[in-house]
């Protein structure tokens, strides 16, 4: 059987480049699989989607060799056109793929433009929409719909021209825990009751890890490794880790059980399949309480009391919202798509300037501040890294907010210090040989990283980042969320939109849960899993180590195990049953 997508031998530069994003590359995959791309940020994922649809060469123009075929087409001997039928592309962002007011126009929009008959375009709405789960909302502005809905809507729309082949690049990256595990499923469903092949390049590894046929590792624009989830992750993990790749939570512990002897069956990387396996072997003690010593912290670093605020068209996105952050705190906010968090944290900032009496920094009424004098107490890192960029390379903007502040001209040189500063800083997140770079030419991970430093580089009290690690690697997202605890342990407050829930577990102290612009928790990370209410309304997704936990135990508590080291702790959290 030929292979549905094969390259053999293939490197690409871009254009006004020198040295390849791939090269030399090849891989076949072959009708009916579900294959899973991993690897870290910039090394060439992304622009290996974008051969198998003839978006490479044809629109991102450059220097390409070796052959790519697509059952069996040559894609370089192709326009984009006559491979719209045989690939399909989701992008990461449903706001640049979708370009019409209604579901149904959306989903028609392909079609139309290949010409298909009226009566059949009609049909294809109906399945495609169906398929997706969206069959209802066909009269429904795009723009009116969640981030899960615009990406379903973004599927149907590729589904329409009837692919036989779907590729996926970061497509849940932007998604809340739940709409993401219901691309995953959608997924699933298209490959085993369609027939479709799917290719999904994806930092969510844990809800999708085990549906998957088959993983192929890249690094610098090669395939380094494939195989089977189980193969891969049993004796390639440390491999991945050490490329700075995301793993399943659930195979990171089994390898630290495979250290203190435990032998498995069939190496796991789901919940289930842990379960399975640990079932009988391992038993759950209750911990000792710990003993909490009274903490340094000022209170009120932030307090928000009785806020609510309603959009022009009406739409009520606060409403009666209270709480206080203390000084030296590192907060969450967490909530699905359109709950209010954005609009919140654009609030504490004064991007949207707040009624009187109502936010409060450091005992002030920020109603007497502007937005400009807020910027020296708080750093606000932007959700989409491009809406901040102003200069034309990486270092610049790395330093910029020094320019500003000092008062210093384009053309005026730099004093050693702020140099010195910018080097310092993109060396701390794997940017410097990028520093003459265009931002926009860097890969999705890599803006995100640069948009966070440049919003810190002032040093500010508060820092407060909206998705900052968006379509990162493990290693970088590491690299942001150790730099954020380090400003935590310098006594500066965190706060951290975020729908990542292990990042949550791991670096977090508490969090507070939007839903439909009310707060609906405010508290303890730990104790949130273990509020079954609160996760259902605001389609929180338990973290797997804890769905682990409370499979195992046979005893009540207060608090969730939520992080690897937490189950595995030495004094006896585990025993094992000899």
């Amino acid at each position: 059987m030929n292979p549905t997508i094969q390259l053999k031998n293939v490197t690409y530069i871009y254009e006004d480049e020198t040295e390849p994003v791939l090269e030399d590359l090849s891989l076949e995959i072959y009708k009916g699989e579900f294959v899973l791309i991993v690897g870290p940020s910039g090394c060439g994922k992304s622009t290996l989607c974008q051969t198998f649809n003839g978006i490479i060469p044809n629109v991102m123009e450059g220097r390409i060799g070796g052959e790519i075929i697509v059952e069996d087409k040559d894609v370089l001997q192709l326009e984009l056109k006559d491979l719209s039928t045989s690939m399909g592309l989701v992008f990461q962002d449903p706001d640049a793929q979708l370009c019409n007011i209604y579901v149904e126009d959306e989903v028609a929009f392909a079609p139309e433009n290949l010409k298909v008959d009226p009566a059949e375009i009609r049909e294809r709405i109906v399945n495609c929409l169906d398929k997706v789960g969206m069959q209802g909302f066909e009269n429904r502005k795009v723009f009116e719909l969640s981030g899960g809905q615009k990406q379903k809507v973004g599927i149907a729309s590729v589904l329409s021209m009837e692919p036989s082949t779907l590729v996926l690049d970061n497509a849940t990256a932007n998604l809340d825990p739940q709409a993401t595990k219901d691309i995953f499923d959608l997924m699933q469903i298209l490959h085993k009751d369609y027939g479709h092949t799917i290719v999904v390049v994806e930092n969510k590894i844990d809800d999708i890890m085990h549906l998957v046929d088959r993983v192929l590792v890249m690094d610098e624009g090669k395939i380094v490794k494939e195989g089977t989830p189980q193969d891969i992750l049993e004796t390639s993990i440390d491999m991945l880790l050490d490329m700075g790749v995301w793993v399943p939570e659930i195979s990171e512990l089994a390898i630290e059980l495979k250290k203190n002897g435990m032998q498995f069956n069939r190496f796991p990387i789901s919940v289930d399949e842990a379960v399975r396996e640990l079932k009988g072997k391992w038993k759950m003690n209750p911990a000792p309480t710990p003993i909490i010593n009274p903490t340094n912290k000022e209170k009120g670093a932030l307090t928000v009391k009785g806020l609510s605020y309603s959009y022009p068209n009406g739409t009520q996105a606060l409403q009666n919202v209270n709480f206080s952050i203390e000084k030296g705190d590192f907060v969450t906010i967490l909530g699905t798509n359109g709950s209010g968090k954005t609009t919140l944290v654009k609030h504490l900032m004064g991007i949207i300037k707040p009624p009187k009496g109502k936010v409060f920094l450091k005992g002030e009424d920020t109603f007497k501040r502007d937005l400009l004098s807020m910027t020296d107490d708080i750093a606000y890192v932007f959700q989409n890294p491009e809406h901040q960029f102003v200069t034309d390379n990486v270092f610049e903007e790395t330093i910029y907010s020094l320019r500003v502040k000092y008062g210093l001209e384009d053309n005026e040189d730099l004093p050693a210090e702020i140099v010195e500063q910018g080097i310092k800083a993109l060396k701390q997140i794997n940017l410097y040989e990028q520093k003459d770079k265009h931002p926009f030419m860097l890969s999705g991970g890599e803006k995100r990283r640069l948009s966070v430093i440049a919003s810190l580089i002032l040093g500010q009290e508060i820092v407060i980042l909206d998705e900052p690690t968006t379509g990162q690697d493990y290693a970088s997202a590491t690299k942001l969320l150790e730099l954020c605890k380090e400003l935590q342990n310098q006594g500066k407050t965190i706060i951290m939109i975020t729908h990542d829930i292990r990042l949550v577990c791991k670096w977090a102290d508490s969090a507070l849960v939007m839903h439909q612009g009310d707060l609906i928790y405010d508290g303890n990370v730990k104790k949130l899993f273990m509020n079954e209410d609160v996760l259902r309304k605001a389609s929180l997704i338990e973290p797997p180590i804890s769905q682990l936990a409370k499979q195992l135990s046979s005893f009540s508590k207060d608090e969730a195990v939520i992080t690897i080291d937490q189950f595995l702790r030495k004094e006896g959290r585990m025993e094992q049953v000899l």
